[in-house]
């Protein structure tokens, strides 16, 4: 993961080079959300193959939502700095008004970095609940991979 010196700012990017924002964070996560929203429940029966098969290919997601978390986290916390800084710079030009006034200066001035922090704060929960999503989807995996090895187990016992 790189990031680029930019003034006063980190931009955060990608392995790819993409910049992470609140839409590349939400694309990776609802990619992830795909994987792991797969009805299990379908009657459907399951072998020992596809049970190594899922789990790889969950844990490939997984692995991938950690960085993605990550940078859902550092983008938060880049916004909420921006937003400070905003207030701040604000806070310094009003100071001679009286408080009320001062008040709603900076929150007319900050609008902008205030709708992206809250968005940014939206998209890290999201793939939170995608990086919880992931975990749960992997236990029932493996769940069903207890099951199908202990019918294997009775199955080759009868023989």
């Amino acid at each position: 993961m790189t990031t680029v010196e930019h003034t006063d700012d980190e931009l955060l990017v990608w392995p790819n080079g993409e910049l992470v924002d609140v839409a590349s964070i939400e694309a990776y996560a609802e990619e992830a959300r795909v994987v792991a929203s797969h009805s299990l429940d379908d009657g459907t029966i399951r072998t020992p193959d596809w049970v190594i098969g899922e789990l790889a290919k969950v844990s490939k997601v997984a692995s991938k939502m950690v960085v993605v978390i990550l940078r859902a986290e550092e983008h938060k916390r880049a916004a909420a700095t921006r937003l400070e800084r905003a207030k701040a710079r604000k806070r310094v030009r009003v100071a001679h008004l009286p408080a009320a006034q001062q008040t709603a200066q900076i929150v007319l001035a900050t609008q902008e970095e205030k709708d992206a922090y809250d968005d940014a704060v939206t998209a890290f929960e999201y793939a939170r609940r995608i990086g919880n999503l992931l975990s749960d989807y992997t236990g029932r995996v493996q769940s069903i991979g207890k099951q199908v090895e202990l019918t294997y187990r009775a199955e080759t016992g009868r023989s």
